[in-house]
Parts: C-alpha cells; sequence; structure tokens
C-alpha cells in the first residue's frame, strides 16, 4: 500500500491569531456619567482635591501617580461634593479649554470686549462657537472649544498659542492659559505630561455656566451637553486642520532656529506685508513693517520711503475693509517714514556716528541682554509701585500686593521674588522714578522751549540693533539660510506672523530713548501718564505694545509738532 503522505513542514499556511485589543473600561450605569467620561477620557495622573471650606481658599490639589482613574471612579469623584476632581489630556483631543484667571487683565470685568477678543480671534482658525463657564468660586472663566472628531492634542495646543498670541494675547500663567498646552520636548524614553484642569460643573464648586453678560445660566449636565452639540456642529474642522499644520511647521522652525537672521527677519516682514490687514486695529503695526522693510531691504529715505509706505498699504489686503485711518493715510505713512528711518538703517551700511543712549555710556558698549531684561524688569515693578501707592490700591500683605504689581508690571512671580526690596512690605522704600522728573524740574508749560533745547540730531541704531553693518558674519548668515521648515509660502492665520519685529534688546532701546525724551521735556508722572493716556486709548505705560512703544518714542522726540492738528 502506499505510504500515506504528509504535508511537509511549511507547505500549508497558518493563519495569525488576531491580534488582542484592549478592552475599554466599563462606564458608568448614569447615561449622564457615560457622556462625561467620554469628553474627558484620559485616565492617567489626574488630579483630585478636598473642596475648601472656604470660597477664597485654592484646592490643595494631589496628583495620582499610582494608578489610573478609571470612568467609574471618576464619575463618583465627580458627584462627591467634598472632593474636587481634574483629567489631563492624551495624544489626542475632542476640545481645548481657555482659562481667564479671576484677577487677570483678560478678563470681562476689566475688558469688556474680552469675550469678543478672544472669540474672533478662535473664529481665524475655524473655532466658532465656544461654551462660557465660571470656573469655581473665585470667578475665574474657563472658555471650552467643543471639537467635532478628535485632533493631534500637541497640534491644538500650538495653534492656540499661535492664534492668541497673533491677536496679541500672549499666554500667561496666572492671566491668560491655554489646555492643552504646549508641553516641553522630552528626551528619548522620557514622557511628560499635559497640564490637569477642573472638571465642570462639580458640586459645591461654584462652577455655572454663564451668558455673555456672566449671568448665571441653568448649569446641570443636560444643558452642558446641549450647549457642547451647539458648539460643536458651528466649528469649521477643515479649517482648523490647516491653522495645526501651519503651527506645527512654525512652532518646530522656532524651535530649531531660536536666533533670528537676517534673511529669515526679511521673510518675515515680507510675510506680514503679503497677509496685510485681517481685522482692525493693526494699521501702526503695518505702517512700521512696511516703513521697515523699506528702509532696511529697499533703502528708501525720504518722500521716497513715506510714498512706498502709503502705495504699499493702499495695495494690500484688507486695507479698504479694515483700515480706519484711510482718510489719513499720507499723515500717518510720513509719521511712520520719520519714525522707523530714525530708528532703522539701510542694511550693508553703518551707524554715521555713534551715539549717547545715557550720560557717559556710549551706544557701541553693548550691553549684556539679560542684564537689560533685568533692568526693564525692575522699572516696571518700580512703576507698578509708585502708581498703585498713588491710587491707594497697594494691597498690605505680601501675596495680595504681589498679584496687584505682578499684574500691572506685566511680570512673574519668580521675577518678583528676584526684587524683593522694591515691593515687599518688609524691605521696599517707594522711590519716584528716573522716568519722570524730579521735584526739581520746571513743569513742562513750555514744551516749545524745552524741545529747542533738545538735541537735534536724528535717531540711529546701534550695531547690535536690526539692520546693522553688513559683515562677513552677516553674508554667512544670509547665505546659509535654506529653506527648512515652515518657510513656505505657508502662513498662520493671524493679524501679524511676528508679535512684534522690533527685538527685545532693540525694545530696551526704545524704553531707554523714552525715558531721555520725558527728562528732556520735564515731566511730572502725572504729566507723562495723561499724554500716553491721550494718545494710546487711556492706556498706560505697561500696557502699551512694542509697536505703540516706538510710536511713543515718536510723538516725544517731535513734541510739540506730532501733536499739531
Amino acid at each position: 500500500m502506499p505510504r500515506k503522505q504528509t504535508p511537509a513542514c511549511g507547505s500549508q499556511a497558518i493563519a495569525p491569531k488576531p491580534a488582542r485589543q484592549r478592552l475599554s473600561e466599563p462606564l458608568p450605569r448614569d447615561p449622564l456619567g457615560q457622556r462625561l467620561c467620554q469628553l474627558f477620557p484620559y485616565p492617567w495622573q489626574a488630579i483630585v482635591a478636598p473642596t475648601p471650606a472656604e470660597a477664597s481658599q485654592k484646592p490643595a490639589w494631589q496628583t495620582l501617580t499610582q494608578y489610573p482613574l478609571k470612568p467609574r471612579s471618576l464619575w463618583t469623584y465627580w458627584q462627591d461634593a467634598a472632593q474636587l476632581v481634574g483629567v489631563r489630556f492624551g495624544p489626542t483631543t475632542i476640545y481645548g479649554l481657555i482659562d481667564l484667571d479671576a484677577f487677570s487683565l483678560h478678563h470681562p470685568t476689566r475688558d469688556r470686549q474680552a469675550l469678543t477678543t478672544l472669540r474672533a480671534a478662535l473664529a481665524s482658525i475655524g473655532i466658532h462657537q465656544t461654551v462660557l463657564l465660571r470656573s469655581s468660586w473665585n470667578g475665574g472663566l474657563h472658555l471650552y472649544i467643543p471639537l467635532p472628531e478628535a485632533v493631534p492634542t500637541f497640534g491644538l495646543a500650538v495653534a492656540l498659542k499661535h492664534c492668541l498670541e497673533a491677536h496679541h494675547l500672549p499666554l500667561q500663567a496666572g492671566q491668560l492659559e491655554v489646555f492643552p498646552n504646549v508641553k516641553r520636548y522630552t528626551k528619548a524614553g522620557e514622557y511628560s505630561e499635559y497640564n490637569a484642569h477642573r472638571l465642570p460643573l462639580q458640586p459645591s464648586s461654584g462652577s455655572v455656566l454663564l451668558s455673555d453678560r456672566l449671568q448665571p445660566l441653568p448649569s446641570d449636565l443636560p444643558s452642558f451637553f446641549q450647549q457642547w452639540d451647539q458648539a460643536v456642529a458651528a466649528q469649521n474642522l477643515e479649517q482648523l486642520h490647516e491653522a495645526i499644520a501651519v503651527a506645527k511647521k512654525q512652532h518646530q522652525y522656532r524651535f530649531y532656529n531660536r536666533r533670528s537672521n537676517i534673511a529669515l527677519w526679511q521673510q518675515e516682514l515680507e510675510i506680514e506685508m503679503k497677509q496685510g490687514w485681517t481685522g482692525p486695529g493693526q494699521t501702526n503695526h503695518l505702517l512700521k513693517t512696511i516703513g521697515c522693510y523699506g528702509v532696511v531691504f529697499q533703502s528708501l529715505s525720504g518722500a521716497a520711503l513715506s510714498h512706498y509706505i502709503e502705495h504699499t498699504a493702499i495695495h494690500s489686503l484688507g486695507y479698504r475693509e479694515w483700515c480706519q485711518h484711510q482718510h489719513e493715510i499720507s499723515r500717518r505713512a510720513q509719521e511712520w517714514a520719520t519714525a522707523v528711518e530714525n530708528y532703522y538703517w539701510p542694511l550693508g551700511t553703518s551707524p554715521k556716528r555713534d551715539r549717547t543712549l545715557a550720560r557717559g555710556t556710549a551706544a557701541n558698549n553693548i550691553v549684556n541682554f539679560n542684564q537689560k531684561r533685568a533692568e526693564d524688569a525692575q522699572t516696571r515693578i518700580k512703576q507698578a509701585v509708585l502708581e498703585l501707592n498713588q491710587q491707594g490700591q497697594l494691597p498690605d500683605r505680601p501675596t495680595a500686593r504681589a498679584e496687584a504689581i505682578a499684574s500691572m508690571a506685566q511680570c512673574s512671580h519668580s521675577t518678583l521674588q528676584k526684587y524683593k526690596e522694591l515691593w515687599h512690605p518688609e524691605w521696599y522704600v517707594i522711590e519716584p522714578l528716573e522716568t519722570v522728573a524730579a521735584a526739581s524740574r520746571p513743569p513742562a508749560t513750555e514744551p516749545t522751549k524745552a524741545l529747542e533745547e533738545a538735541p537735534t540730531e536724528e535717531l540711529h541704531t546701534f550695531t547690535y540693533m536690526k539692520g546693522g553693518g553688513h559683515d562677513a558674519a552677516s553674508e554667512k548668515q544670509i547665505n546659509s539660510t535654506g529653506e527648512g521648515p515652515g518657510r513656505g509660502e505657508m502662513s498662520f492665520p493671524q493679524p501679524s506672523i511676528l508679535a512684534s519685529a522690533i527685538a527685545l534688546d532693540d525694545l530696551s532701546d526704545v524704553i531707554v530713548g523714552t525715558q531721555i525724551q520725558v527728562r528732556r521735556l520735564g515731566w511730572t508722572v502725572e504729566q507723562t501718564h495723561q499724554f500716553i493716556a491721550d494718545h494710546f486709548q487711556g492706556k498706560r505705560r505697561s500696557q502699551l505694545t512694542d509697536d505703540e512703544l516706538l510710536c511713543l518714542l515718536y510723538r516725544l522726540t517731535t513734541y510739540p509738532f506730532s501733536d499739531r492738528p
């Protein structure tokens, strides 16, 4: 009999076993709990805290590091009036969150247009509806951003950050924060979590839904979910994905190119000019940008520069729709031509002469960048202490005083701790700032006379400022730039690609120049404050943008001619 044949080894394909899928954790029995856990699904590194006995107390948050917080436990925590609970973000997310502290300068109780400004900024990246809540009894606000589907968490973080900064809403702890945050890069094998936030509408937490006028609304979970679903239907996800792609490119490029070079600066100016107007309040910034480009990269001056600024502005995108100075564009172009020509010089040329910043200080003595930042921070702290004291609003308690000074001086609490002698009740002594005239100086009743006594030399940039003299280093930078990531036709949907085209060290020179002009005019603190308020919509010096600071220096330099009708 023939031997029974057996298949050779490997002659018959064996189907692989299906990969075992991780089963999802069971949800709560309550449908409301199920929905809540589906909106906030990330279980790792959750935070919990006992509900404070008093509304003014801050929760003592603790991070659950030993185990993930399962959905049913999350729902139990949320229902417990004696407990607070918060969550973080995973690799993808179906929502974002903007946090406005109760003492923030952007809070609607201090800025009536704050919510309008925030929502207009979000609309530029496809987010057209949000859900507004009071986060706790202390009055802080949470602006939820529901999304139709999950998006990359880090991409949403950088898109929100770049979007708000482009609309002159810089992120700052205790003022304006976004969740998810742009977390730091980590080394291989390491992992960092996103910041955690408390969950909405927890019992006894003080969290309630709010109207646009900050009036409480019905604040149960069904009402919250109804607003959430309405917001989801209003979002433009395609536009948001485009914004995320551009923001990630820009963020990556900035990370690998901390030091800007001339070629990058030129391209950024060109992108800003190409974008034109995208909303109101951008005229000063764009005219300065055009003028800067005309001086540095077109070697224009005088009437030719003024004509270039006016002609470029009129033919820019959005000029007819958004520019609110069309009736005086010629005059504004002339003013900015004078200002930028005094501040910048053509690329490849050198200053005509050295200029003194202050008595005994040569312009060519390059002051250390960190030292200049420190001096600027100390000046702002002194100014804030003086203003709060004059207004009778300087708190006695150190914590409250630090909050008030940090808000007005636009500095962090860590910076305040470095200079306790300038503000702390145990060490500080109030002194008048050098930026204002001493009592022995005559009042500015004759500004014309003060102007005649002032030096007539025109301002020039220094060797360490933008547009510096041509040398081998600058040539090497230009020739070795290349395209690189984030250097194409795409740009983030914003009114300006940079928060300002003024470098930080140049900004310090603007501040020093402003101090010199105020001393020259012999003005008191009140006269200086009034001048700034009259020309910048009631703002104080600490509230001015970089562009407005440059404009202020120009107006002081040409006073009283810049104020003639």
